[in-house]
């Protein structure tokens, strides 16, 4: 639980995960196999950190691995299996089940390497105690790194291509009130070779931080 302003909201960040094997498919020709893998479960770390920093208990990690599942539970979260038809299906049937279970729904992507705890604060108190969606675009491809889906409203995701227009434009259909959340975390996911390359530019020795085991290709 955490407190926005006005009152006490209650949230539970979802992370949707594909298996380790098949992460980073677009770095494959960077990194081998294994090399993936570990920087896979290294961001999805790096998001989880963010959430117990803003001082959240509970979060969902859904689909995976058996590696994954273990992570998850080493890090006092609560994984759950995979039995959507694509992502947005999966993500749709977490928003309801959190929904029963009387939650918000948090969704973030496993692949923020700048994400903070304070990106976290941000987006659940643009929500405005609850009461407006609130939508985190990223900053290069016209997708979305956060949505905040509060309770009782039945939001359908839209991931993909372009999914922040979508999801505007979903909002503006439905005539509910929309909270953009421009946190800098929240910004940039990490996807292709040339996002490495970037990152590492913006914050150098970005992956010995992310996988401390893992020698950075300098």
């Amino acid at each position: 639980m955490i407190d926005t302003p006005g009152g006490p909201s209650t949230v539970v960040p979802i992370i949707p995960m594909k298996p380790l094997a098949e992460g980073k498919s677009r770095l494959g020709k960077q990194f081998n196999q294994s090399d993936r893998e570990d920087l896979t479960a290294g961001l999805l770390l790096r998001v989880i950190a963010a959430i117990r920093g803003a001082s959240i208990g509970l979060f969902w990690v859904i689909g995976g691995d058996e590696r994954i599942m273990r992570l998850v539970r080493n890090h006092d979260g609560i994984w759950l299996p995979d039995t959507g038809r694509n992502l947005n299906d999966t993500l749709a049937k977490a928003f309801i089940r959190a929904d029963k279970e009387n939650y918000s729904s948090l969704y973030l992507p496993g692949d923020l390497p700048f994400i903070k705890p304070s990106d976290v604060i941000n987006l659940i108190r643009s929500s405005r105690n609850g009461s407006n969606i609130t939508l985190a675009p990223a900053r290069s491809d016209g997708g979305t790194n956060g949505i905040l889906v509060p309770q009782n409203i039945n939001f359908q995701p839209e991931l993909g291509q372009r999914s922040f227009a979508k999801h505007l434009a979903k909002a503006a259909r439905m005539e509910i009130s929309v909270a953009i959340c421009y946190s800098p975390g929240l910004g940039f996911d990490l996807d292709t070779v040339d996002d490495l390359e970037k990152y590492e530019h913006m914050e150098p020795g970005l992956l010995k931080r992310l996988v401390p085991t893992w020698d950075s290709q300098d």
